[in-house]
């Protein structure tokens, strides 16, 4: 879409198109002899193409491409850093904030901090349902979810790290320091080009339920 790819080579991907369908069909074009060539001539070497087939069908897998959508989201997630929290405010309207990720399991639970007495903190306590989005190039994940202002001090000492004495100067103790989590429900993904959903009503063939 005119988007600049930094994720695919050439030989992989061109003007926003998988040259490949299968992941056999991959191999096949990185085993070519232009291909072995262009691998090995700069260091040297020489790599048969059994063994360079061999290698391709483990490294293949962990490659964003050949991901199942959700581990994609989590991998885009991974790269943004900051994400756009949005809650309900007493007005009816979402509020979105950008926030910064600390932790997250894939993207089903998300973990952020915040002030206490913040707008989003007061928002989420009032009303847990809220959205969180991100982007990292052409790809982009809309979850839906609730979240949850954690005060326990045990968690809190758990996600602790010196970095937040910027904000909270008192550190663990600090009456303001407290976690967001936010757990998804449902995640609207548009990834390299196609646009699926996860969690929603499970009588939807275009969706995969969260389990």
């Amino acid at each position: 879409d005119g988007h600049r790819n930094s994720e695919y080579c050439i030989y992989c991907y061109e003007d926003g198109i998988f040259k490949s369908s299968s992941m056999a069909e991959q191999i096949a074009i990185n085993t070519s002899k232009e291909r072995l060539e262009a691998f090995t001539k700069p260091y040297g070497q020489s790599i048969g193409r059994g063994e360079m087939t061999e290698w391709l069908r483990s490294y293949l897998p962990t490659l964003k491409r050949w991901m199942d959508t959700e581990k994609q989201a989590s991998w885009i997630l991974d790269r943004c850093g900051y994400v756009t929290l949005s809650t309900i405010g007493k007005d009816g309207f979402p509020h979105p904030v950008a926030i910064d990720v600390i932790s997250h399991d894939g993207i089903r639970e998300i973990w952020m901090t915040t002030y206490s007495s913040s707008n989003k903190a007061r928002n989420i306590r009032e009303n847990p349902k809220s959205g969180i989005s991100f982007v990292h190039e052409a790809d982009s994940v809309s979850l839906i979810g609730t979240a949850e202002i954690i005060t326990d001090h045990d968690i809190l000492s758990r996600f602790w790290e010196e970095r937040f004495r910027h904000y909270y100067p008192d550190g663990q103790a600090d009456k303001g320091y407290c976690l967001i989590r936010f757990t998804s429900s449902k995640a609207v993904c548009w990834i390299d080009g196609i646009r699926s959903t996860i969690g929603c009503s499970l009588d939807r063939a275009c969706c995969q339920d969260f389990s």
